[in-house]
């Protein structure tokens, strides 16, 4: 069994929240979490980070974190990736089933092929009766491909700041990984995740025996942020209607695919989980049960009061499924 700790990254436009597990038994034990504050400017228009700065910052978050947090999964923003299934022969040795994805995606990339990062999963398919015989020969992979400097930005200064990054992880999947463990501790797969990040919102939900549901809203807790005093009280209830609105438009289309009963309530995490008028308005609006969870309470918490953070909790939804995604990464790893 890995007994590593392990830190999930998350970099925001506004922070960089970190959060340090452990594994223990068929739980995690929550070590630290801490939130450091950044300007917008340490992105480059590309998605990409502008080095010096981003060092200076991880270097000041390593200080605030249990000694002995190297090893590190960072989060890949989903609008930087492109997603895709491609159909190989089945049949290849692994050599020869890599360079056979590489070469398919290739004819489909917008971009030069060592210009990209890319990975890929085999997908678990179940097939009919009529589909199986006639696709035996064939495997179906699941690829993810980014720009190399969207990675190499985040690695590279990881590593300057005295990192050790094991895995760049889509942060759609680091949302599903904490789904899982929810769905697990309280025995419900008929809930939503609701993830009011700082300008997005995810919407996902895993399944038994096909991919995740998962959508993204280019909205989040900065359109309805109630900190300015100069803002009116109108435009801010309109602005949480808006999303509120959008969040429900994706409810309904799931339910009309998946039925009736296949949603029963919603899980709110993020940095905007918090603010009520999004909780209430959402209540209201798609008439299910709804609650702000707590991300850790899925955890054995023994972190000491030095590497806590005064964030709330919900806010480190995110960097808490990176880290249990990397001691999953880890174990397999170990294991193979």
């Amino acid at each position: 069994m890995v007994q590593s700790l392990v830190m999930g990254v998350d970099i925001g436009h506004h922070s960089i929240k970190a959060v340090v597990l452990k594994p223990a038994d068929s739980k995690y034990t929550l070590l630290g979490y801490k939130e450091i504050r950044v300007a917008d400017d340490i992105f480059a228009d590309n998605h990409a980070l502008v080095y010096q700065k981003i060092v200076k910052k991880l270097k000041e978050l390593k200080k605030g974190l249990p000694l002995f947090s190297r090893k590190v999964v960072i989060a890949i923003p989903d609008n930087t990736v492109i997603s895709k299934v491609l159909q190989i022969d089945s049949e290849l040795e692994p050599n020869e089933r890599e360079f056979a994805i590489h070469q398919a995606f290739s004819h489909q990339s917008p971009y030069l092929m060592e210009e990209v990062s890319l990975d890929f999963i085999p997908v678990i398919k179940h097939p009919s009766p009529e589909t199986k015989t006639s696709q035996n020969n064939i495997a179906a992979y699941q690829v993810y491909a980014t720009k190399r400097d969207v990675v190499e930005s985040r690695t590279v200064a990881l590593e300057k700041a005295g990192f050790k990054p094991i895995l760049a992880e889509v942060q759609t999947h680091a949302l599903v990984q904490l789904w899982q463990l929810f769905s697990k501790t309280y025995a419900r797969t008929d809930w939503l995740l609701v993830d009011v990040g700082h300008t997005q919102t995810t919407l996902c939900l895993d399944f038994a025996n096909k991919a995740p549901f998962y959508k993204q809203i280019a909205e989040g807790a900065s359109q309805v942020s109630t900190q300015s005093e100069n803002e009116d009280s109108v435009v801010i209830k309109d602005n949480v209607n808006e999303l509120v609105e959008k969040i429900a438009k994706q409810i309904q289309l799931f339910i009309s695919v998946n039925g009736a009963a296949s949603l029963t309530g919603i899980w709110l995490t993020g940095g905007g989980a918090n603010i009520d008028a999004i909780q209430s308005a959402l209540i209201e609006k798609v008439d299910l049960m709804c609650g702000v969870l707590d991300p850790f309470s899925v955890f054995h918490d023994k972190a000491s009061k030095r590497y806590r953070s005064e964030l709330p909790v919900a806010a480190f939804a995110t960097a808490a499924g990176l880290a249990a995604r990397g001691i999953n990464w880890l174990e397999v790893e170990h294991a193979a």
